[in-house]
Order: structure tokens, then C-alpha cells, then sequence
């Protein structure tokens, strides 16, 4: 289950062949500035074999271009970080002291129902088992981490000898989540709980995978201004940790990249490309020109 958890969040997973059709998915910009231009993809981590191969508008920009910038390169993967991450998802007697008492029986009752062993709430951080509840559910959907976006792309890349560049690094993602206060931690594993309770977390992954498969911006936007307006904690998590304090410093790599490089491609998670926070925004407000080609 550990090691299975650890490549998920590592998002290392293979490249499948799909269907010899493609059509647009996501969301892809045109940034042009400096005398260069950049092409910039939206990606999601889960996927199905349908969604492959991409839409020739992205596989032919990735061709043309010198360098790939990613997130963090999913293909990159060492013992020394696998390991790093086995340590940093384990929990100490303190954390699980820190539980709220009703918190307890719910999750262990979610935990089996998933047929997976209740102690797993002593062995592992809040934060892990909000991962892993996320990623069973986006799984009973029918959505494969080893299927991922930005996966499928590095792999590509690599095998057309086009650069692969991180944005951030593996350690850096998971300091988001491993520097959060355990109170809050275990606070939004109550909200994801009484979400998956009441269906709406599966209606927002049905939300996340259906907008980004079908380029649906009007779903997709709704589900961005719900993250910026919904008050509860793991909402404003979501928008303020995740995506917004996040963004400024991909914006200011990607202008650099753009200054350096003619041709180049950038790829991340969808959500940093729509909202008020957006990486095509901060773009603009860096007096770039950002062209939404679909």
C-alpha cells in the first residue's frame, strides 16, 4: 500500500498507446514575449487510456520544441526519494493523539469499507490518508494514476530527446503538504470524509476529469470559482497553498524560460490555468502576450 501511495504522489507511470483519434483536451495557450513563443498545456494525474494520444496541436508543439517544462519530471524516480517520502508520510503517537475523538470511528468505517486496514490511520499523516481516500475514489471512477498527463508527455519527450525541465521538485510538492499544522491536517481530512460522505467529492473529480477531457472551460471555471469562494478550509487550502502561492514563482520561471528559449512548452495541472490566480494572468500581468487557443 506504501509503496503504491509513493508512486502515486512520485506520479512515475507508464506510457500506454491509445486510440489513432485525438481531440481537445485541457486547455493550451499561446505566450509569446521576448521574441519567443511558449506553448502551455493544462494536465490532469489520472487518466484513461482513451485520452491518448493527445490532440496533434500539443504533440506537434512538444516536437518543435527545445525544452519540456514540467511540474517536476514524474519519469525521474530514486531510492533515496522513495525513500525520503516513506519517511515523511509516517506518523508519530503525537499526530494521532491529535485526532478529534469523533474523527476516529468515521474514518476507520471509510478505511474498511475501502478494504483497506483501519490502522492505517496510525501509520500514516493526515495528509497521506487524504491522499489515498482521493486516489481510491478517483480510481472506483474509473481513473488511472499510471495513465497521468504530464507522465505521458515527459515519456515522449525523453524519446524525442527534447529537454525536461522541473518548475519544482518532488521534495518541494511534498513540503506543501507535509509543512501543513496537524490541526489543519486533520481538519481537512474531516471535511474530505462528510465530502465523500455526501457524494461531492466525486461529483468534483467527475467535474476535473469530464472538463479536462472535453475542453469544457464553463465546467471547469465553475469548479475554479467554487475552490476561490467555498470557505472551508480545505477549499481555501486548495486555492491559496496549492495554486496561488504556487503560481507567482512558475510564472516567474516560465518568463525566464521564455527570455532563454524560442519554441519551448510548459504542462501542469489544469488548475493552475483557470481563476484569478492563473498562470495565463500572471503571464499577462507580466506584459506577455497569452493567446487562448482552446
Amino acid at each position: 500500500m506504501a509503496r503504491r501511495i509513493i508512486l502515486t504522489l512520485l506520479a512515475a507511470f507508464s506510457l500506454l498507446a491509445g486510440p489513432a483519434w485525438a481531440v481537445e483536451r485541457g486547455a493550451l495557450f499561446k505566450v509569446s514575449g521576448h521574441g519567443h513563443t511558449m506553448v502551455l498545456f493544462g494536465t490532469i494525474h489520472m487518466g484513461l487510456p482513451e485520452f491518448f494520444p493527445l490532440d496533434d496541436s500539443v504533440t506537434k508543439a512538444l516536437a518543435a520544441s527545445s525544452t519540456l517544462a514540467l511540474e517536476f519530471d514524474p519519469t525521474v524516480q530514486t531510492a533515496e526519494l522513495a525513500a525520503m517520502m516513506r519517511r515523511a508520510a509516517a506518523t508519530t503517537p503525537a499526530i494521532v493523539a491529535a485526532m478529534p475523538p469523533a474523527l476516529g470511528p468515521r474514518l476507520t468505517r471509510r478505511l474498511e469499507a475501502l478494504g483497506a486496514p483501519a490502522t492505517l490511520a496510525t501509520q500514516f499523516k493526515p495528509w497521506m490518508l487524504i491522499i489515498t481516500l482521493a486516489t481510491v475514489e478517483y480510481a472506483k471512477l474509473g481513473y488511472r494514476p499510471d495513465l497521468a498527463v504530464d507522465a505521458y508527455l515527459a515519456k515522449l519527450a525523453h524519446s524525442e530527446n527534447i529537454k525536461v525541465i522541473g518548475l519544482e521538485t518532488a521534495e518541494s510538492q511534498l513540503d506543501l503538504l507535509d509543512h501543513l499544522p496537524v490541526a489543519d491536517q486533520w481538519t481537512i481530512l474531516d471535511e474530505t470524509l462528510a465530502s465523500l460522505d455526501s457524494g461531492e467529492a466525486q461529483q468534483d473529480a467527475r467535474s476535473m476529469t469530464d472538463g479536462w477531457a472535453k475542453a469544457d472551460h464553463a465546467t471547469l471555471d465553475a469548479l475554479a470559482l467554487k475552490y476561490e469562494t467555498d470557505q472551508r478550509l480545505s477549499s481555501q487550502i486548495m486555492q491559496r497553498r496549492f495554486l496561488a502561492e504556487r503560481n507567482g514563482p512558475m510564472a516567474d520561471k516560465l518568463d525566464g524560460l521564455l527570455t532563454r528559449e524560442n519554441h519551448t512548452m510548459a504542462a501542469v495541472g489544469l488548475m493552475h490555468l483557470i481563476g484569478k490566480d492563473s498562470l495565463p494572468a500572471l503571464l499577462r500581468a507580466k506584459g506577455l502576450k497569452v493567446e487562448q487557443l482552446y
